[in-house]
């Protein structure tokens, strides 16, 4: 079978090795007239290595500079972070495209060939049209010309770009770092969107960038090299010595200006035999180092999923399932840095995001963990509120194998568009809840849907997805207090005075978070609900199980905590449970409102005993029992809360 590629930069020389070690007939098509060395040099993790060599029949010729640690300054020197890394390397571009070229010949690598526009027979694809008018043919043709792809215009159109807010600058220099240690090292202002970092590239050359918010250049001209030299020391004018000793050993006509954007998530990555790769498909801001890695995993599941399928259809749907919510994450990490980026005074120092996507490939900061679990959920949904013990009890025992990304499914756009078996109308909801609340012993009141029905859950469901941007731990805070407000004080948490309150409990600024409600928040929900659509997920709760980057498991709505952690252990035989051995107290001081049957479920002791220990606090005057409808639950008192 013959496979004509578009673009010959990494992801297309990557793509045409993998498939022709697995007997495909494969031709690169590249626009420029010889390799091309923009972009310098990039990190890399060790599992994109590795697959190269895997699919390379004989040695590649690389030397990738391995990177042993990520030091955070402020510009005064004062270091926040200072730890390992483990399987980052920088590699030169120019080398590795060099590499990647030895394994063409001018006939299966064409130079000077600029996509022009595709002809079609029957419905499918028959010829390429390059600007000079040749064409070629093909059983199937990828797209992987980059960010601006003309071969994703012909498939869907013009890509609607987001505003370009940080630009960056890469140079590339000789300078000698007096370390033992490689360490990728980055200082950012905590006052304005403005960062300097370099990563060494070998014993005497380092790769290094500046990210600046836009508005910086309003009174600045950069029209030539000695211009941009200027602007680069006035702008990092209050920065260390060492930064300005990199700028001054450095060429700037050899230095580039890079526009920073995305595009939202693609409703697909193919249109008929037609499929696209790498920036072409999808494009992360630069805050996550995540380009040449996802070109790389793209190009080899690709690969996979064309061996294992019996249609090109097929394969191409199976290859959008399995990426698809990989980089939707990347794409809203980089939103979300980039937020922090311009609004560094709305961030805690202590909550410093490393600017590097790991193996894994999750959304959740905590994701270096060995399997990941997308949790598509919905605040109003009462299912997954008695399904929280469960996600707790998770965390609290295998917290050092398991992370947690959450995502929202979209139950209740609206009662037109809404339809359920059980549930047609804001009454059925207040009758399945008072059910629910007796059968489970969980506090739910069904009132809220007779005395303040909501019309939607998306308004609350949106307010989450900006408050991840905010801060992604207080965003889980307040997750749950919205919950409590729903389903235990029946508050209709559409409403905006509920919400702000919610926002206000949980350590957020309401401000903020109604500013990222308008702006950024609409367009981290469209993605959830996109590739819960992708993915096919209609109950809550879904837990998408992710490990090495692919999906590996699906688990629809409830499930006992036996199932899930069987589920785990076969996916991490080696993992290691952790016994919850803490004050009971602290319990509560970690989560506040607690029903005997959870507080018992999560400490993992018989009733008797639980309520004894209940009983003992509520004598010490630490907790409190609230009566409600259907149910009852032990809270923190308020002199005891912190």
């Amino acid at each position: 079978m013959k496979v004509i590629i578009i673009g010959g930069g990494i992801a297309g020389l990557s793509q045409g090795i993998f498939l022709k070690a697995n007997g495909y007939e494969v031709v690169v098509y590249e626009r420029n007239l010889k390799t091309e060395g923009r972009g310098h040099a990039f990190l890399i993790n060790e599992h994109s290595i590795e697959l190269l060599k895997s699919y390379i029949k004989k040695d590649i010729k690389l030397s990738p500079q391995k990177v042993d640690l990520f030091s955070f300054n402020l510009p005064d020197k004062q270091e926040l972070i200072n730890i390992p890394l483990k399987g980052w390397y920088c590699l030169k571009r120019i080398d590795l495209i060099s590499s990647l070229s030895e394994f063409y010949d001018s006939s299966n690598l064409i130079y000077g060939k600029s996509f022009s526009h595709f002809l079609y027979k029957n419905g499918q694809v028959e010829k390429v049209v390059f600007q000079d008018g040749t064409s070629a043919t093909a059983d199937f043709f990828i797209g992987a010309d980059g960010s601006n792809s003309k071969t994703r215009a012909s498939l869907f159109g013009k890509t609607e770009f987001t505003a370009v807010e940080v630009k960056e600058i890469v140079g590339y220099t000789k300078f000698k770092i007096n370390s033992e240690s490689k360490i990728f090292t980055k200082y950012q202002s905590r006052e304005k969107g403005l960062s300097f970092g370099y990563i060494p590239v070998n014993d005497d050359e380092i790769v290094w960038f500046i990210q600046y918010d836009v508005r910086f250049e309003e009174q600045s001209e950069i029209n030539n090299p000695e211009n941009l030299k200027l602007f680069c020391h006035n702008l990092l004018i209050d920065f260390p010595e060492v930064v300005h000793q990199i700028l001054n050993s450095n060429n700037f006509s050899n230095t580039y200006i890079w526009n920073t954007f995305d595009f939202d998530l693609l409703p697909s990555f193919h249109k008929d035999n037609v499929v696209l790769i790498g920036d072409a498909a999808h494009l992360a801001l630069p805050f996550t180092s995540a380009g040449t890695s996802n070109a790389i995993n793209d190009a080899e599941k690709l690969t996979q999923v064309l061996l294992n399928s019996n249609n090109l259809e097929e394969a191409f749907s199976r290859y959008y399932s399995l990426r698809s919510p990989i980089v939707m994450n990347h794409t809203q990490l980089g939103r979300v840095l980039k937020n922090r980026f311009l609004n560094p005074e709305k961030d805690n120092e202590k909550e410093i995001n490393i600017p590097l996507i790991p193996d894994d490939e999750n959304l959740n900061k905590n994701s270096n963990k060995k399997l990941n679990i997308a949790y598509f959920t919905d605040p109003i949904c009462s299912t997954c509120w008695i399904f929280q013990p469960i996600i707790r009890k998770l965390i609290l025992e295998y917290k050092d194998s398991i992370s947690f990304s959450y995502h929202m499914g979209g139950l209740l756009h609206s009662w037109e568009k809404y339809s359920s078996s059980k549930i047609n109308s804001p009454k059925d909801a207040a009758e399945l809840w008072d059910e629910l609340s007796k059968k489970h012993k969980v506090p739910m009141d069904g009132d809220v849907w007779i005395e303040d029905p909501l019309d939607s859950s998306l308004p609350p469901s949106l307010a989450f997805k900006a408050a991840q941007i905010q801060d992604y731990d207080k965003a889980l805070t307040f997750l749950r207090i919205l919950r409590e407000m729903l389903f235990i004080e029946k508050k209709n948490i559409s409403k905006w005075y509920v919400i702000e309150k919610a926002a206000l409990e949980s350590g957020l600024d309401p401000s903020l978070l109604l500013i990222e409600i308008i702006h950024s928040g609409r367009k981290l929900l469209d993605d959830d609900l996109k590739i819960a659509e992708v993915l096919e997920i209609k109950t809550f709760p879904t837990l998408i199980f992710l490990k090495d980057g692919e999906i590996v498991h699906k688990s629809i709505g409830y499930k006992p905590y036996e199932e899930i952690e069987e589920i785990i252990r076969e996916l991490i035989p080696e993992t290691k449970k952790s016994k919850i051995v803490m004050p009971p107290e602290s319990l509560f001081k970690l989560y506040n409102l607690l029903t005997t049957d959870e507080f018992c479920f999560l400490l993992s002791i018989e009733n008797a005993i639980g309520e004894k220990m209940l009983a003992e606090l509520n004598s010490k005057d630490i907790i409190e029992n609230v009566i409600v409808k259907n149910s009852s639950f032990w809270k923190l008192k308020l002199n005891k809360q912190q």
